[in-house]
């Protein structure tokens, strides 16, 4: 068995412990409900942009904070004179030893603005020059795919978000939601994604397709392809690929379509169903019981902001499978290492 694939079946423990030691986690929502920001700045590279963009999402979605992903060379070089009154900085790192995320948070601090880390390593120097932390309790990850510790990043999101609602009066469900989360992930682990190893074995290039909540894990879908089965995917949004990238969708084709529940999945299937009519071979992921050809079956949950959790743990499993089937080594990418270091 890959690390990857063990890394990936330990993530329900993961969320469990982080269910039953959540205080550093409740202790920054109510910061931040004390003295709400009127603006969210992520900082954060490769998995975990992904996870900040999926932090932005629900900021947006559930508390009605505007969030940002702001250019690292921007700040970390060019330093220009941002003016950031009210506005809180949340850097996302496995590591938390880059020195652009670091020096980006610093600046960002001087221009005014309060900061958090969500960091899945202990007395990280991003750490240390932030406001608060959330230490993640993923362990020492060894693939140099991470899994277990973007999964963790998104649950530290998941429930600064579902706390900030509670603290804030806002009765979204969210954190009730949660407490299924972990069961609900061992599950995901028995689906069948079998049909996916079949059109993807000789796969050289695709496109992977979400929208919402779910355009944040086929933006992570696509980079594990690149990384562990050296296949050159590139993540849209359903709404976003008609403008121009579609054109590359020919007879063939392969399209995996995240199609989580919510008021985007109706436009996304009709998508995917309008690629399968010019002969692409198309691949939804949606929960168990979606009315569509092709289903990859995901779990579904209480919270529909919670659906990319079950879904990404599907997608990672047979992601782990399908390197192996293309004779790759998910755990030592090629020219990747595990801790990069930008400036």
């Amino acid at each position: 068995m890959s690390l990857m694939l063990s890394e990936t079946l330990s993530i329900p423990a993961i969320l469990q412990r982080m269910l039953d030691d959540d205080a550093a986690v409740r202790a920054l929502s109510q910061r931040l409900a004390d003295d709400l920001p009127e603006l969210m700045i992520t900082v954060a590279r490769g998995s975990s942009d992904h996870a900040a963009a999926y932090f932005s999402y629900a900021m947006m979605s559930q508390i009605g904070v505007p969030s940002l992903s702001i250019p690292l060379s921007l700040v970390s070089l060019q330093q220009p004179p941002l003016r950031l009154k009210k506005c809180w900085v949340a850097a996302f790192s496995q590591s938390g030893k880059s020195p652009d995320l670091i020096d980006s948070v610093r600046y960002l601090q001087q221009r005014g603005a309060t900061s958090a880390a969500l960091v899945n390593t202990a007395h990280s120097p991003l750490a240390a020059v932030t406001d608060a932390q959330i230490l993640l309790p993923a362990g020492l990850e060894q693939s140099v795919a991470a899994t277990k510790s973007y999964v963790a990043m998104l649950m530290a999101a998941a429930q600064t978000v579902a706390y900030l609602a509670d603290a804030l009066g806002i009765g979204n469900g969210l954190t009730a939601a949660l407490q299924q989360l972990p069961q609900q992930m061992d599950e995901a682990a028995a689906e069948d994604w079998s049909p996916a190893l079949k059109v993807l074995a000789r796969a050289d290039k695709m496109i992977v397709i979400g929208r919402g909540a779910a355009l944040p894990i086929a933006q992570e879908a696509a980079l594990k392809l690149k990384e562990t089965s050296g296949i050159q995917a590139e993540a849209f949004s359903s709404a976003e690929v008609r403008h121009g990238p579609m054109e590359i969708i020919e007879k063939g084709y392969p399209v995996l379509v995240f199609a989580a529940s919510g008021p985007e999945q109706a436009g996304t299937l009709i998508f995917a169903e309008d690629m399968r009519a010019r002969g692409a071979q198309v691949l939804i992921v949606a929960p168990r019981g979606t009315a569509c050809a092709h289903l990859l079956p995901s779990v579904p949950t209480v919270h529909p902001l919670l659906e990319p959790f079950t879904m990404i743990q599907g997608f990672y499993l047979i992601a782990a499978q399908l390197a192996v089937a293309r004779g790759r080594n998910p755990d030592q990418p090629r020219f990747l290492k595990k801790v990069t270091q930008t400036r």
